[in-house]
């Protein structure tokens, strides 16, 4: 698949709740995944802080293939035209330890 057909018909990308969504196109040849998410969190004014004040980091979920897209994939070798991924933050599961250093 070429770039050039991504670029023309685009991709669309949302939250995970569903709420914010944004159609992408003109993506550069060399993007990588994670440059791609770096860019579309401030675009879509996602939280950039968890509610302890704790950085957040995203990964990106492509619903055709249901999986989670390495952040050094290229976009051109991952996307197709109309493809959809689900900006979702990175989860500490299982941390006890609070903002203020207490556990």
């Amino acid at each position: 698949m070429s770039v050039t057909a991504i670029a023309d018909h685009g991709f669309e990308v949302s939250d995970v709740t569903g709420q914010k969504v944004l159609s992408v196109s003109n993506v550069p040849d060399d993007v990588t995944v994670s440059d791609l998410v770096q860019g579309l969190v401030g675009r879509m004014r996602l939280p950039s802080n968890d509610a302890a004040g704790r950085p957040m980091s995203y990964h990106a979920r492509l619903d055709r293939e249901g999986r989670h897209l390495q952040g050094t994939e290229r976009v051109r070798e991952s996307l197709q035209p109309g493809d959809r991924l689900v900006l979702q933050p990175n989860v500490d599961a299982g941390s006890s330890r609070r903002s203020d250093g207490q556990v």
